[in-house]
């Protein structure tokens, strides 16, 4: 344990850091919330209508045809849950009312 007037050396997080992180880790846990609950439905659905059988998602494999467009989807949730505190610094209220043509004197 380091003493307040001996930081460590190796300090990670910041004040501002832990923020980042935090809006971070909401902003996954809210993507990853909404794709379980989408997901649950549609495999509730196809089973119901006999389209997909109990167990065959988790068997599933990527074709090398269509392991692009899963890239390009991982791609994205990484970039909106690595821009967290990005964009939450950028949709201040002044920027919001800027994009949408507003402007304040």
């Amino acid at each position: 344990m380091s003493h307040p007037n001996n930081p460590p050396a190796h300090r990670y997080l910041e004040a501002m850091d832990t923020e980042d992180l935090a809006r971070m880790v909401m902003s996954l846990l809210s993507e990853l919330w909404i794709t379980r609950d989408r997901l649950a439905v549609v495999e509730e659905l196809l089973e119901d209508k006999g389209v997909l059988e109990t167990g065959s998602v988790e068997s599933f494999e990527w074709t090398p045809e269509r392991e692009p467009k899963v890239e390009a989807l991982r791609d994205r949730m990484i970039a909106s849950v690595m821009g967290a505190p990005l964009a939450a610094k950028e949709r201040t209220y002044q920027k919001i009312l800027e994009r949408a043509g507003f402007t304040t004197e």
